[in-house]
This record gives structure tokens, C-alpha cells and sequence, in this order.
């Protein structure tokens, strides 16, 4: 059930339930609402004396807390990334290969195939190639891949012709198009050498320029109702960091032309390493771009790519000799950018998963002249322990994603993450709980498509250090997270890390807010992702409502 309660100057609404989490998460059991932001916390009972105009929805034993955000979640991006066959959940190569084939069937002999959230470690020790896709499909069909790590793709024979991609190649972020490890000893040429593994930007960027796209209608639709399957598991905002579809604008302003988002969006566009000082410039000015509940804010770097495939900068070689670099060729060219961003008042996050590119980034952000402009930290995988204790005496925000770790390593080392670092280094990531011990604002974010967007499932996995709904040991569990912690990185703590204010239910700020039918922090970790999602609200109008 969908209900809409509007709030205006001369009628406050009152929000009642069992309890209300505001402020640093302090109890109460009555919010009052007026003119969309919180004008007044307290005792229910009192407040509806004392405002006896305003109007109550009272939620019964219901909790509220603050609204849901994810700190990292690519929203709009995600449309065509989470496109045609869901792979993520397969667990064997044989099970992928029937998900293509039932896509390929359910699209179509004339149409593209596409799928998603495949992981390398299918593969076993066999090199990423696309000789599977062939296997399923044919070389005919013309088949895209976007693996799990949104970083890199796998394209089919007739795939990469049709993307005129017919020798390898290696670009300026390290990534391109890979040859078969054998192509020699099996005297292959031209485009038979190719592996179809395509990675990093600059790369994947010239594919998709061949790649059908979703007409803007269709993108609008799906977009909708991915928003409102997000609000409806808790989320009322998201920060995305990327504009890399073409469309996002068209397709805001498609929905806008006649519906609500479901869920805020806070857009920051990309500086990447071939672009010139006017088009930096250029960036800052970006933000004039926003809509009712979308608008575009900071702007977002890389310093290097994925550890699942090579791109990662390590401050040592992994176990195939890969990640001795960024994205970069001049890392200072980074460093003129963010000082340019700084200069203009522009909050940047920069994506940084190897440990020199975390510490790279970090003493970059520290140098820079403190004009109040806030700079955050994305990703951070493997870290050092000094790094993080340098990252707390500069006051620089990070955001993680505590599934990734959750989801994607295995406690037998068998995932390509632990393989390509090797003993000892696969034991030293994820350190959630070092942040906050080293007083460091830290958010919580799914990195959707990446991987699933349930905040619920997130704050779960955070607490308990394996997936919530798998009893497997859990992976470095003093990193653990209590259950506060994780809610505050999922809601305070987001606006935080970029130098906002907001997210805490105090009065003044908007009006925000998700409603629990259990209080999350009462609730043992292993059930929290079966806890419903009563509603959610944003500017105290609720935009998703399943109470009766």
C-alpha cells in the first residue's frame, strides 16, 4: 500500500512510534513536521497536546530513523551496467552459460545479449577469456559482460568486431584490450588473439559507444522502479558518483515531466586523467544542473582501478606482477586537479583500493591549503595501518562498502582478490572499525550495480563480517562494526563525508526519514534484512507507505 501524507505551513504533521531515533540516535517517540523539515522532537503524547491542529500518523510500535543513503551507489549508471542476464548469483561456469543462453532465447536471434555481475573466480585458473560465452551462444552472437567489479567487461567475438576492437591495446588507466596468453604458440591473428576482456574506462568507453542504447523512456521507467524498489528496502537518498550515461539528464527530466523520485540522487561527474585544465574547470560548473530531488554536486577521481583485475596501485607487485601503477601516468597531474577542484570549492572522492593509492591520495588531500572544502577517500581495500592513523590526523572522510568484502572474499583465500595479493597481504583489508577508532567520518555505501543495494543487508554484513544470510566464518571479525555505527554510516555520516550537514533527525534539517518495523539496533544482525521497511519519507512526505 502507497499513500502520500503532504505537509504544508498551516498543518504540521506529528510521526509517532514506539520510538524515534534523531540526533547522535537519542530516543523519543514523537517527531513533529512542518514545511518538509523536522521542527520539533520530544514525547508524542505532549506534542500532540500541545500542536493540537497538526495532523498524526502514528506508526504503532514502529521505529524511525533517520532516511537510509547510500554513500556509493551508481543509480542512474546502473541501468545499463545491471543489464539482461543477473550472473552475480551463479556458482558455477555451466550456471552462467544456461542464464546466457535463456537471455539469448528471451531477446531474440537478432538482439544483443547482455549480462552482469559475473565474478573471474568461475574461471578457476583458466585466464579470463570469452571462449565460455562462445560455448553457450556461439562467436556469431554479439554478447556483452559487464563483470562484477563494473571495472571491466567481456565481450563475445562478434561483440568486439561490431565494436571495431580488432588488436589489443593498452591505455593511459592501464587498462585496454587484452591477447589470449597462448595466442602466440597457437599462431592466432588479428582479432582471434583477443581474449574479448575489455578493461577500465578509456577502454570500455570506446565499446559502449558501439553498444545499442536503452531509449531514454525505457531508461526512465526502469530507473523509477529501481528507485522505488530502494525506497521501499529504506533508502530515501543516493549518492552517485559518476554522469558517465549520456542520458542522465533526458532521463531525470523524463520522470520529473510527470513523477516524483522515490529517492534523492546527488550526481559528481568524473575528472579523468586525458582531460585539460579548462575541462576541470568545466566540472565546477556542472552543479547548475539539478532537478526537484536530483541534483549535480562535487566531482569524482580515480587514482587507480580494481585488484581483481591488475589496476589496483600496490605498493608492491601482485602475484602476477601487476598493480605497479595508477591511473596516471604524472601522478602530480591528479594532484594539479584536486588543487584546482579545492581552489573552486568543489568536494571531491576519489576512488582508491591499492594501498599506494590510498596513501598517494591521502597525503595529496593533506596538502591541500583547509578553505573548508571537503575531500573524501572511496573504496580503500588494502591500507596500511600508519595510513589510516594519517588519514585520522588530517581529518579526511572515507566511504566503504563492507559487503564487498562480505560477498566477494572467500575465508579459503579461493577468490581472485586473496589470489592476486597473496599471504600476507589478503589479510590485512576492509578495516572498517580502524576508521572510527581513529575518529575518521566514515560511510557506508553498496556501490550498486556492484553489488546488491539493501541497506538492511549492508548494516547486517558490517556487524557480523560474513553475508547475513550464509553461516560461513567471518572474515577479519575484530573489524566489525556494532549496530549504531553501522546505522550511522548510513545516514549522518554520508553528508558528513562531503561536507554536508543533514541525516540526523535534528530539528531544522529535512525531514528524512525510514521507518523499521523492528529498531535496527535491537535487532540481532542475522535478522535485520528480514526486518520490513514500514515506509520512507522524504521532506516529511511518504513516498512509500506499507503501513495500515
Amino acid at each position: 500500500m502507497t499513500n502520500t501524507v503532504e505537509t504544508t505551513s498551516d498543518r504540521a504533521v506529528i510521526y509517532r512510534a514506539a520510538t524515534v531515533l534523531h540526533d547522535g540516535l537519542q530516543e523519543a517517540t514523537g517527531m513533529l513536521v512542518r514545511d518538509g523539515q523536522v521542527a520539533e522532537v520530544g514525547d508524542a503524547a505532549a506534542l500532540a497536546t500541545q500542536h493540537g491542529d497538526a495532523q498524526v500518523v502514528d506508526f504503532g510500535d514502529a521505529t524511525i530513523t533517520p532516511g537510509l543513503i547510500d554513500g556509493h551507489i551508481h543509480a542512474i549508471w546502473g541501468v545499463a551496467l545491471a543489464r539482461g542476464a543477473n550472473l552475480a548469483n551463479c556458482t558455477s561456469l555451466d550456471e552462467v552459460k544456461d542464464a546466457l543462453r535463456a537471455e539469448a532465447e528471451r531477446v531474440g536471434a537478432d538482439e544483443w545479449v547482455f549480462g552482469y555481475g559475473f565474478e573471474p573466480h568461475l574461471l578457476g585458473d583458466a585466464p579470463v577469456t570469452n571462449d565460455f560465452i562462445h560455448d553457450a551462444v556461439g562467436a556469431e552472437r554479439p554478447v556483452y559482460i559487464t563483470l562484477f567489479d563494473a571495472h571491466s567487461a567481456l565481450l563475445s567475438g562478434a561483440a568486439l568486431a561490431a565494436c571495431q576492437v580488432t588488436e589489443s591495446a593498452t591505455f593511459i588507466d592501464g587498462g585496454g584490450f587484452t591477447e589470449r596468453p597462448d595466442a602466440d604458440e597457437r599462431q592466432l591473428t588479428g582479432a582471434a588473439r583477443l581474449t574479448g576482456h575489455v578493461l577500465e574506462w578509456i577502454a570500455l568507453d570506446h565499446v559502449q559507444r558501439h553498444v545499442p542504447r536503452i531509449p531514454v523512456a525505457e531508461q526512465a521507467d526502469t530507473l523509477y522502479n529501481n528507485l522505488s524498489e530502494m525506497a521501499h528496502t529504506g533508502l530515501v537518498g543516493g549518492y552517485t558518483p559518476d554522469l558517465q550515461n549520456p542520458d542522465t539528464f533526458a532521463v531525470l527530466e523524463a520522470i520529473e515531466a510527470d513523477r516524483e523520485l522515490p529517492v534523492r540522487i546527488r550526481i559528481s561527474p568524473w575528472c579523468t586523467p586525458e582531460m585539460s585544465a579548462e575541462e576541470v574547470d568545466a566540472l565546477a560548473d556542472m552543479k547548475q544542473h539539478r532537478g526537484r530531488r536530483w541534483e549535480v554536486e562535487g566531482v569524482k577521481l580515480f587514482i587507480d582501478g580494481t585488484i581483481d583485475g591488475g589496476t589496483a596501485w600496490l605498493e608492491e607487485p601482485d602475484a602476477f606482477g601487476e598493480g605497479t601503477r595508477g591511473f596516471w601516468h604524472d601522478p602530480e597531474q591528479y594532484a594539479r586537479n584536486l588543487r584546482r577542484l579545492n581552489e573552486l570549492g568543489v568536494p571531491t572522492i576519489t576512488h582508491a583500493i591499492g594501498d599506494r593509492g590510498v596513501r598517494f591520495v591521502a597525503e595529496t588531500i593533506a596538502n591541500l591549503p583547509n578553505n573548508g572544502t571537503r575531500h573524501r577517500i572511496d573504496h580503500l581495500e588494502l591500507v596500511a595501518d600508519e595510513v589510516i592513523e594519517f588519514i585520522g590526523e588530517h581529518d579526511i572522510s572515507v566511504c566503504v562498502q563492507p559487503n564487498h568484502c562480505t560477498l566477494f572474499m572467500h575465508a579459503d583465500g579461493t577468490d581472485t582478490w586473496s589470489k592476486r595479493l597473496g599471504e600476507p597481504r589478503n589479510k590485512q583489508g576492509w578495516k572498517t572499525r580502524s576508521y572510527l577508532e581513529h575518529g575518521i567520518t566514515e560511510a557506508l555505501a553498496s556501490d550498486w550495480p556492484v553489488a546488491p543495494f539493501d541497506p538492511r543487508t549492508i548494516i547486517a554484513d558490517a556487524q557480523l563480517r560474513h553475508p547475513h544470510d550464509r553461516n560461513t566464518p567471518p572474515i577479519h571479525p575484530e573489524q566489525a562494526l556494532t549496530a549504531s555505527e553501522a546505522l550511522t554510516g548510513y545516514t549522518e555520516s554520508v553528508p558528513a563525508s562531503v561536507g554536508r550537514s543533514g541525516a540526523a533527525l535534528r530539528v531544522g534539517e529535512p525531514a528524512d526519514f525510514t521507518v523499521w518495523a523492528r529498531n535496527p539496533l535491537e535487532t540481532p544482525a542475522s535478522e535485520l534484512a528480514d526486518v520490513a521497511i514500514v515506509a520512507t519519507a522524504i521532506d516529511g512526505t511518504l513516498v512509500f507507505n506499507d503501513h495500515c
